[in-house]
């Protein structure tokens, strides 16, 4: 009894505010403001001029962004408090009786599903999510696809096109053995089906592994429950399962590293011989299905050597990395004579900010200047290339060697120097809908996009990739209905880029402010990603890039806040 009033103590002790503990609050409600005024200002005019254009533009934005910072962090300050006091275990109370008949039933056929989940949780979200998206399976027969798609078909028939890894290879062998067996019955339509049925169900399991580790953990039922839910219903994550692409694949492994990372990080349970099988296989899947993969496992598995429990599983997953990434570059590409991707991949910063001189300072670029720029891009389209929230139009003008690159280097700096102001712009340009929750949602690659794809991949290959002409009019009455179901008030929140990206930075702000080193590591991977983003070639709106985090997110964040409960208890227990 005296045991137990002293840990009631300690646990008030903790929960009770100190000095510097709203840093982190007074940060991320800075940044937000920030963000709201700037952003509704490269929304309108594509530049900061609606907050730096005059004195009153300047003190208007002044006045809207102290509103925003008091209103964002009195919400911060209350969701912090909500997660110190919140139990990711704590067990449901009773339902209030309802006088509906209907949603007395609802409740009970609820209360059925999760009675189910609770038993064969695996078994259970897997049919789920594959009987939920029968209707889009069919609709989408034999896959959506993009323009990637036609760039790694074209390699994956071996046609003679040089293989390269530009898109990873392995994503592309795999997507060739799809390919071969539509060759062997006769049918490419059923080769790239079998591929994206083979993707969809693959991280329709993993998604399910995740909620399985939720029921694992004795997590709220409800809460389980209302996230299998999202899974079912969201405008994005169904709409992609169906996508030729190497996205869907680097998801599943994505979000089977952070299972793992958890399953490691904790200390409440025993770890057994398949965590480290699964952990490893992540890290190698990462690799393989994703050329920036290695990032998210390098940094993260660094960080993850400063913890004494998790450091001898780093380092076996540092060295998986190495192996898989030296087995990549120094056996698969010499044997199948892979090119290297182009260097411009990682110049999407310094390219735009350079168009962005030259459109609006050209008179600024001296001769010399100019030259250099010339040898690696091609100087006399860029203004016109230029557009603010995609880089591709200004990298694919990049024609220059290592050596121009260098020279390219010191005339960036020294236009950096005389512009940092362009340079700024250009960027936050670029990046802006990432923060910024304004009119812009995630975008997806529609059904007529698709087939247009098709009929340009069969004149080049003589293929014949082919949409169901029959099923036109439903694939299009479909996705139309789940837009404008999605566009509808608090439901459209799923479709806003900034969402994600904002409950990421809450939960990075919440783990830094509890001091804690396991939930800085579990913060990892969606921070690496977060700087991929901003240094990636498109703005917010592009879905791709974040499909991984807002599959990932609402069960990293519970997981991440056991981690962080279970440390509170051990402290108690001690």
């Amino acid at each position: 009894m005296l045991h137990s009033k002293k840990s009631q103590a300690v646990v008030r002790e903790q929960s009770r505010p100190t000095k510097g503990k709203n840093l982190w609050c007074h940060i991320l409600a800075v940044l937000f403001a920030l963000f709201m005024v700037l952003g509704r200002s490269f929304e309108k005019t594509d530049s900061w001029d609606l907050v730096f254009g005059g004195k009153t533009d300047l003190l208007l934005s002044l006045v809207q962004g102290i509103c925003w910072y008091v209103i964002f962090f009195m919400g911060i300050y209350w969701l912090y408090g909500f997660w110190d006091r919140f139990s990711v275990s704590k067990k449901p109370g009773q339902l209030t009786p309802k006088r509906s008949k209907l949603l007395n039933g609802l409740g009970m056929l609820a209360g059925k599903y999760t009675e189910l989940l609770e038993k064969a949780p695996v078994r259970t979200v897997f049919c789920t999510l594959m009987i939920v998206n029968i209707p889009y399976i069919i609709l989408s027969y034999p896959g959506i696809f993009m323009g990637d798609t036609w760039y790694q078909i074209s390699q994956g028939y071996f046609n003679g096109t040089a293989l390269t890894n530009h898109h990873p290879i392995v994503h592309t062998l795999f997507l060739s053995l799809f390919l071969h067996i539509g060759e062997w019955v006769g049918s490419c339509n059923v080769g790239i089906f079998l591929y994206c049925l083979a993707q969809t169900m693959f991280l329709c399991l993993i998604v399910s592994y995740a909620v399985g580790t939720l029921i694992e953990i004795k997590a709220n039922k409800w809460i389980t429950a209302g996230i299998v839910l999202y899974y079912c219903i969201h405008p994005r994550i169904s709409a992609y399962f169906f996508l030729v692409a190497k996205d869907v694949m680097y998801t599943a492994f994505v979000v089977l590293f952070y299972v793992m990372l958890f399953k490691l990080l904790q200390t409440q349970s025993p770890r057994k011989k398949q965590d480290y099988i699964f952990f490893i296989g992540s890290i190698v899947g990462m690799i393989l299905f994703r050329n920036d993969g290695m990032y998210v496992v390098l940094l993260t598995l660094l960080a993850a050597l400063f913890h004494k429990r998790f450091r001898k599983a780093a380092l076996a997953g540092l060295a998986a990395a190495i192996v898989t990434s030296l087995g990549l570059s120094q056996v698969l590409f010499p044997l199948l004579d892979v090119s290297q991707g182009s260097i411009r991949e990682m110049l999407s910063v310094p390219f735009q900010q350079t168009a962005r001189y030259v459109k609006f300072a050209e008179e600024d670029i001296s001769d010399s200047e100019r030259e250099v720029i010339d040898r690696v891009l091609d100087y006399d389209v860029l203004a016109d290339s230029y557009d603010p929230d995609i880089s591709d139009p200004v990298k694919s003008t990049y024609h220059g060697s290592k050596e121009d690159l260098i020279d390219y280097v010191g005339v960036w700096f020294k236009m950096l120097l005389r512009r940092p102001d362009i340079y700024i712009q250009a960027t936050m340009n670029n990046y802006y809908q990432y923060f910024y929750p304004g009119g812009e949602t995630l975008s997806y690659f529609t059904y007529e996009w698709g087939k247009y794809q098709m009929e340009g991949l069969n004149e080049s290959l003589q293929t014949d990739f082919h949409m169901p002409e029959g099923l036109s009019y439903a694939r299009n009455s479909y996705e139309a209905l789940r837009e404008d179901i999605f566009n509808l008030p608090v439901l459209s929140l799923l479709k806003a880029p900034a969402f994600y990206i904002w409950i990421a930075l809450l939960f990075m702000g919440y783990c830094l402010r509890k001091k804690s080193l396991t939930g800085v590591i579990y913060c990892c991977p969606m921070f690496v990603q977060l700087l991929i983003f901003i240094t990636g070639p498109t703005n917010g709106y592009y879905c791709r890039y974040e499909y991984p985090m807002f599959i990932y997110l609402p069960v990293v964040i519970l997981l991440g806040l056991k981690l962080m409960e279970n440390k509170k208890k051990s402290e108690l227990v001690q």
